[in-house]
């Protein structure tokens, strides 16, 4: 096994110790979604979150709007404050505290993409990317005199169709793939400052389906479903489904 398909199967690293006690609680559905975890942009914050070594969940069945009757005391919730127009989609990313405080608010994100879902993931990977109150571990521990019980979901899993459930994969954002046109009938998807492609996808009668080749070889499908790209190829028999994270496609 070369080192590129190593690399890539692991699709993360081990995070070290959360520098501080407090959960950040993501809501599965901010006010501008019509669905749950609409484009993956919940997804995206705990990635971010627990990159920058913060605990972070995404709280199923929570929508912005009830947010804050859902937070412990002594923990945080995300707000996204949204504005813009049909030419430029602009974001701040806002941590709150139980009663609704502001503690700490991103740089303003922004996207020129004329579609939704690449404009959202754009202007919101543009805000955590600047928040140097995270990068810095700079927010407030929080000290509560009273705790609340919430109802938890576990992350859902990576698939495994047929078999049991994989383990979880934490996935960083620096492995986020770009999206090239290569030919009038394939795209590649390449690592940040790497000049050859990582993948090479075949178009196929769907747009929401490509082969995937690999150093020349077959390997698998991506599929779009769920307001996600999910790479599905066989290893030793058994059937790997994992979430595959694209700019421009």
């Amino acid at each position: 096994m070369n080192k590129l398909f190593f690399y890539f199967l692991i699709i993360g690293f081990l995070s070290s110790t959360p520098i501080q006690s407090q959960v950040i609680r993501i809501p599965d559905k901010f006010d501008f979604m019509s669905v749950p975890d609409e484009y993956g942009i919940s997804t995206l914050l705990r990635l971010y979150f627990e990159k920058y070594q913060y605990k972070a969940e995404v709280m199923s069945g929570v929508s912005e709007k009830n947010l804050l009757l859902n937070i412990p005391l002594n923990d945080y919730g995300v707000m996204i404050k949204k504005k813009g127009n049909f030419l430029i989609t602009k974001v701040q990313v806002a941590i709150v505290n139980a009663t609704g405080k502001e503690i700490a608010i991103s740089p303003e994100g922004t996207s020129r993409h004329k579609e939704y879902r690449y404009a959202y993931i754009e202007a919101i990977r543009s805000a955590m990317d600047q928040f140097t109150t995270l990068k810095n571990h700079a927010l407030p521990q929080a000290n509560a005199t009273q705790s609340k019980s919430t109802a938890s979901t576990p992350e859902p899993q990576a698939i495994l169709e047929g078999k049991a459930p994989l383990p979880e994969r934490k996935v960083t954002l620096d492995q986020y793939l770009e999206a090239r046109t290569l030919s009038a009938n394939s795209i590649g998807l390449f690592e940040k400052k790497v000049l050859s492609p990582t993948l090479v996808l075949y178009k196929t009668s769907s747009r929401d389906c490509f082969m995937v080749t690999q150093n020349d070889a077959p390997k698998g499908v991506l599929l779009y479903r769920n307001q996600q790209w999910f790479w599905e190829y066989y290893e030793e028999n058994q059937l790997r489904v994992v979430p595959q994270y694209i700019s421009g496609l």
